[in-house]
């Protein structure tokens, strides 16, 4: 991932960065084939309890009972969507131009974040197997924790991208 922006300070960093691919697939009413077919084809399980994420070829994120966000590369959106058995009922959408992301890494990333939001970021309340979409400094948020990353992936509508950059600046001030 490369870095667009980044702010630092002594016990937490946090950089704008390129995710790559991001996916809303959104199924209306799928029945226990059509998410194993799926899955099978993007090469993830998809999560069915609220909150989780599901790791494998791609990245699948539990953002509502019919919706989730994919991250990284996966069969075509044509292909993903006729794989339901409805498939006038199936909507599969490249979001990723229209979204920006963040992570937040160090030591007091946690407390960082905790500044803009109510959920509890602590290791033993939020799992690396969980995420949360979330309001985070008054913007909609989906917050995550990436295996390998030594804290959070947030990811935003790209129209709050300089609000964004302008709230971490003056928040890490603080962190010294």
């Amino acid at each position: 991932m490369a870095d667009i922006w980044q702010a630092r300070a002594a016990t937490v960093a946090v950089r704008e960065c390129i995710a790559g691919p991001i996916t809303t697939l959104r199924l209306r009413h799928p029945s226990a084939d059509d998410l194993a077919r799926i899955g099978t084809l993007i090469g993830t399980v998809l999560p069915t309890v609220p909150n989780r994420i599901a790791d494998g070829a791609v990245r699948a994120i539990w953002i509502g009972p019919d919706e989730w966000l994919i991250l990284g590369e996966t069969a075509s959106n044509a292909a993903i969507e006729a794989a339901a058995t409805d498939a006038a009922a199936a909507l599969c959408v490249s979001v990723g131009d229209g979204r920006c992301t963040f992570e937040a890494t160090g030591p007091d990333a946690a407390e960082l974040l905790a500044k803009a939001t109510s959920i509890d970021l602590h290791p033993t309340a939020f799992t690396g197997e969980m995420s949360a979409m979330t309001l985070f400094a008054q913007v909609n948020a989906i917050i995550d924790r990436p295996p390998g990353l030594d804290g959070f992936r947030l990811i935003f509508d790209i129209s709050v991208r300089d609000y964004l950059r302008d709230w971490f600046g003056d928040a890490i001030v603080e962190f010294g």
